[in-house]
């Protein structure tokens, strides 16, 4: 019942709110000239593990290397223009000693988004699509923008090995801090991401973090797992069971689902040869499949 009860209570929050609603039935207007046939927002992972301080450090490494751009390409080689947005793992705008600037964070990307919604997505025919990109921790955060949007169709989320380890410790006095100042506007808790969210399995419920979790406005989930020390099969209790290749310990062993627990429109590339930090890479083997599976699948 008081699952219920915050559900339903969100469901009125989203109602009386400014949030992005979907755009009206038979609507023929058609967007601003100008306006991108994709926006696309990417968001980088964590500063490292031991080597930094998180999320203080988290910078935007993703837009400079070129990342954004790469996914960019896939869709502009399909005939459709882009605009590419980039951000850190952080829910606020912070200074990053490592970039040694003024590093955009969640609620920027939440205004973004918000914007772009409401300017080229709601009451046009032809509405700009929109696809998130995140790497390490930063899929915590596209997955979380899936989540509180229920609303509003995601064409793409692509996940470039995506983890969950040590992502609420960071994140935690932010949002508490956010909460007590703002309350919480999104109806639902996200800083509780991991091992949060209910997918049913044949064996029964399952918890699974929400950077695993497709929602069920995403038509098209990308994702992308590094190679492992160790082969983990699902559902094998006592964790890694094999060794496999050169040491990569960060990498995504959970195979996105459904809350349903289908794979309806997930598709995910496992890498033999590349590690956490490498597959987010422009020209890597792990984003040229990323950029193949837009080929072949298109614009929805």
């Amino acid at each position: 019942m008081r699952r219920l009860w915050i559900g339903f209570f969100g469901v009125l929050l989203a109602a009386c709110s400014n949030a992005p609603q979907p755009s009206e039935v038979g609507a023929q207007a058609l967007r601003p000239a100008g306006s991108p046939d994709v926006a696309i927002f990417v968001v980088s992972g964590r500063c490292g593990v031991g080597t930094c301080s998180a999320p203080e450090q988290n910078w935007d490494y993703l837009g400079p290397q070129g990342t954004g751009q790469a996914v960019a390409q896939a869709f502009q080689a399909l005939g459709y223009s882009t605009r590419v947005y980039s951000y850190s793992a952080h829910l606020r705008s912070h200074y990053s000693s490592i970039s040694r600037k003024t590093e955009p964070g969640f609620l920027e990307l939440e205004a973004q988004f918000k914007a772009v919604v409401q300017s080229w997505v709601n009451g046009f025919s032809n509405p700009t699509r929109i696809a998130l990109v995140g790497h390490s921790h930063g899929t915590n955060w596209t997955h979380n923008l899936t989540r509180i949007y229920g609303a509003v169709r995601f064409a793409y989320v692509i996940d470039l090995d995506g983890i969950c380890y040590l992502w609420e410790d960071d994140n935690a006095p932010y949002f508490r801090d956010y909460y007590a100042q703002n309350g919480n506007p999104w109806g639902v808790d996200i800083s509780d991401s991991c091992d949060a969210i209910p997918v049913k399995r044949w064996y029964g419920t399952s918890y699974y973090n929400a950077k695993d979790v497709a929602f069920a406005n995403t038509t098209y989930n990308l994702e992308v797992q590094s190679k492992r020390v160790f082969l983990r099969r699902e559902g094998q209790q006592g964790g890694d069971v094999e060794p496999q290749g050169e040491t990569n310990f960060a990498y995504d062993y959970t195979a996105n689902r459904r809350t349903n627990g289908s794979t309806t429109g997930i598709y995910t590339y496992v890498s033999s040869s590349e590690g956490h930090n490498q597959v987010d890479e422009p020209g890597s083997q792990a984003l040229a499949w990323v950029e193949g599976q837009i080929q072949r699948l298109g614009l929805p």
